[in-house]
């Protein structure tokens, strides 16, 4: 790929209705020397010849190319598009494409303009949406984002039309609002400062420096981003500095310290939420015929997937649509169910990946047989159908932080992994292998690696980044401490001293000691009820059926403590302090008894598992006796009484949620019927958008050539006037014929001299003006002649003492078209 020397950075701009006046304002304030290019896409009627370059190249300084074929990209000069084609810039050049989309879509694509710029020239790229209806713009910008450019919309108030700044704002990949003229400015800072990072990268090395700007955005958002990729974050917040006019690193911390909202557009920057569907159209592809296999080789049970770094749901969405063409939901009943969980940090993100709405250009990301099943249209949106949106569950999750999900037959967890360093790609991926089924899939970006896990995984497939988890095989706990970082000893860099990571406080030996003497039969349990370590014999009380499969939780215990031990590990959490349980009869050997004691750990040691609790499992014997008086017995029928009436009360709730799980299948019938007929209405409705679309379509093209007739009224007014006025102090007599010899306007002299009368536009033919001497040439028989040789004749004559000479001359319009005819009387 060559890239022109002499242009260092494309600038792209998208507009539409209203576009030529903010594009006019736009150019005015553009930067003449700044060496870099400008496309302009702007929405045209193919039914009519644009005169946009003849506007602009009469206001500004910058050269302006109308691009009727392939073009070299020359620095300062501004590419215009002409009508019914896409423009797109590939090496060093501006070249002109059929239109991709459908017939009712805009042409030329700001969406295609866009995503050209940003493959060809990354990080020195630039998209600028202005005013304009629609979406157009939107999957561009992000693809600029993503490619490390800078992304401006115009803000709402200086726009005409705002739905197009607007939408592309939505995406949250819009570095600057502004109005044309500030774009202006702010684009000629931007160009000309340097993107060399060396200086940042200089400061970055100060750890007090970058650990503040790190803190500030823990504090903020409670995301570590210090196991980040150096260089990702560094060009990141290069990206945010250029953006906000920052050349000074230290000065850029200082101010996200006083403006926690530029904090969050750094924390939006950093999560690169920015994604498509069907990324890598052949790795999808061997996707489905992977998942086509698994889902053949299990039995009816439903199906989990989970797709960390959703972004805004492209991803889950086009997961999703797979599973329902090889399950066969939502269109059949005996259809097998799945469920897609999304998650990210990003909330913003989450919650247009939850409205499931998207440009109509994503379209152009997926088949069109999908495009027809799962979305409906309306007013240039896609939106994905309810049915499918129930599918999948979009919530905030970080994944090397918070638990992970259980039972996963297919993680997709794509374009992420780049940037994270070694030990956080570990760390995330080790969590990710815990949380899958043995035998389920791992879906990753063309670009990234298994790495250290990768000897529990097999490829699927050569060239496909697709791996299956073995079955069988366990974690290796010793290097992978289930779900965290590898323990090994980390050289820092000054003085070659070592610092080793100590084990956790479950796995310590002298913790464990002591735990032993304080429950030397028991269990330590996290949170969410896991058996983490075993103190002495505990079968006695623990019984092994189905539920019990690959974690060890209080379920396994007996019922007579089950219940129990989930209720009093929270209590102990909650309180901080040591809980007992109430004895409980249990037969046993050696005791008929036995009672819980929770102990909190507080703990200064790392714990990977959270918050934890020492169980101790307490036992007694006790010989059964006559009650001694009537109070005992009396207390024991009480205790019967309270024992039945709560099995009674547990034999309602029963019946109760039995006859609510009846209303609930009745209500479930209701429902299916009244989708039944939302989708006849929904049927109509997709019809009735799609005549609005093209009419939508057909009013953006109206109103652009309605701008372009104003602008040309403009002009013809401003030429009436000067016409009138260049006329009315014209010392010698004029006359402005048409073809036929209409007097078409006259100067003021004129109308003196030959006595004319004006009736409106029309002052009367030259046959009837009235000479003001017998000596006078005959004006109609030159006029005549000139029309047929349409060349210039002169006569002259004599006028009151005066040599007079009468001057004829035909004059042209474009294309050398005879127009009509001047005549002009002056001395000789």
């Amino acid at each position: 790929m060559s890239i022109s020397r002499d242009v260092e950075t494309v600038v792209g701009i998208a507009a539409s209705a209203g576009g030529f006046e903010a594009m006019s304002l736009l150019a005015q304030h553009l930067p003449a020397d700044a060496g870099c290019a400008y496309v302009l896409a702007q929405h045209l009627s193919p039914h009519h010849e644009s005169v946009l370059p003849t506007l602009l190249s009469r206001e500004i300084r910058l050269s302006v190319k109308a691009v009727d074929q392939s073009m070299p990209l020359e620095p300062d000069t501004i590419y215009v598009p002409i009508p019914k084609f896409d423009l797109v810039v590939e090496n060093g050049a501006v070249h002109l494409r059929p239109p991709s989309g459908r017939a009712a879509e805009p042409k030329p694509s700001a969406d295609r303009l866009f995503s050209s710029i940003a493959e060809h020239y990354g990080e020195r790229s630039v998209g600028i949406v202005l005013s304009g209806t629609g979406s157009d713009g939107s999957y561009g910008v992000q693809a600029i984002r993503e490619a490390g450019g800078i992304t401006i919309a115009q803000d709402a108030a200086s726009s005409r039309y705002d739905t197009m700044p607007n939408s592309a704002i939505e995406t949250g990949c819009v570095d600057l609002i502004l109005s044309p003229g500030e774009i202006g400015d702010q684009l000629d800072a931007i160009l000309r400062r340097p993107r060399d990072l060396s200086g940042l990268q200089a400061q970055m090395e100060q750890p007090t420096e970058f650990d503040d700007l790190y803190h500030l955005l823990q504090v903020r958002t409670r995301v570590n981003f210090r196991n980040y990729k150096e260089k990702t974050v560094g060009r990141r917040i290069q990206r945010r500095m250029i953006a906000r006019g920052f050349e000074d690193y230290g000065a850029y911390v200082q101010f996200c310290r006083d403006n926690p909202e530029e904090l969050d557009s750094l924390y939006r920057d950093l999560l690169i939420s920015v994604t498509r569907f069907f990324r890598d159209r052949d790795q999808f592809d061997a996707l489905a015929d992977a998942l086509r296999a698994y889902v053949e080789q299990t039995d009816r049970r439903p199906i989990r997937i989970w797709v960390p770094g959703c972004a805004t749901g492209e991803e889950a969405y086009s997961i999703a649509f797979i599973l329902c063409d090889l399950m066969g939901f939502p269109k059949r009943d005996e259809a097998r169910a799945f469920q897609v969980i999304a998650t990210d940090l990003d909330t913003q993100a989450l919650a247009r990946g939850r409205a499931g709405a998207y440009p109509i250009s994503a379209a152009a990301d997926m088949p069109q047989s999908m495009t027809a099943a799962y979305f409906t249209q309306h007013d240039g949106v896609l939106r994905v159908r309810q049915e499918v949106r129930n599918l999948i569950l979009f919530s905030q999750h970080n994944v090397f932080q918070d638990p992970p999900f259980s039972d996963i037959d297919l993680v997709s967890f794509r374009n992420t992994l780049i940037y994270f360093n070694t030990t956080l790609q570990e760390k995330v991926m080790s969590r990710l292998l815990y949380s899958m089924r043995p035998g389920g899939l791992m879906f990753i970006g063309t670009s990234e690696h298994i790495g250290a896990l990768e000897p529990y995984f097999e490829r699927v497939g050569e060239g496909i980044r697709l791996f299956r988890k073995r079955r069988g095989g366990t974690l290796d706990r010793k290097p992978l401490e289930r779900f965290g970082m590898a323990i090994r000893a980390d050289t820092g860099k000054g003085g070659g001293r070592s610092h080793v990571v100590p084990k956790p406080l479950e796995d310590n030996e002298v913790f464990g000691t002591i735990a032993a003497s304080v429950a030397p039969i028991g269990f330590l349990a996290n949170e969410q009820k896991d058996l983490l370590r075993i103190f002495g014999d505990i079968s006695p009380f623990t019984t092994v059926t189905d539920d019990v499969r690959g974690r060890l939780t209080t379920r396994m215990l007996k019922s007579e403590i089950a219940s129990e031990a989930s209720s009093l590990i929270p209590l102990c959490l909650k309180h901080g302090k040591p809980r007992n349980g109430v004895w409980r009869e249990m037969p046993g050997r050696g005791f008929n008894r036995v009672r819980l004691r929770g102990y909190p750990i507080k703990a200064d040691r790392p714990v990977t598992q959270g918050r934890l609790v020492l169980v101790s499992i307490e036992t007694d014997f006790v010989e059964e006796t006559v009650l001694p008086n009537q109070a005992d017995r009396e207390a024991s029928d009480y205790l019967a009484y309270i024992e039945r009436e709560l099995a009674d009360a547990r034999e309602a709730l029963q019946i109760t949620m039995e006859e609510l799980q009846t209303s609930n299948e009745e209500l479930q019938s209701t429902n299916e019927e009244l989708q039944s007929t939302n989708e006849e209405l929904q049927s109509t409705n997709e019809e009735l958008e799609t005549s609005n679309e093209e009419l939508q379509s057909t009013n953006e093209e109206l109103i652009t050539v309605n701008e372009e007739l104003l602008i040309n009224s403009e002009e013809l007014n401003r030429l009436v006037a000067e016409q009138a006025a260049i006329q009315a102090a014209l010392p010698m007599p004029l006359l402005v014929l048409d073809t036929r010899l209409n007097i078409k306007s006259a100067s003021r002299n004129a109308i003196q001299l030959f006595a004319l009368t004006e009736h409106g536009t029309h002052i009367g033919h030259i046959s009837q003006v009235n000479l003001p001497v017998d000596s006078f040439p005959r004006l109609v028989e030159i006029c005549n002649e000139v029309l047929t040789l349409q060349k210039t004749r002169s006569e002259t004559f004599d006028f009151d003492g005066v040599v007079q000479e009468l001057r004829v001359a035909p004059y042209f319009l474009k294309g050398a078209e005879l127009a009509g005819l001047t005549i002009t009387l002056q001395r000789a």
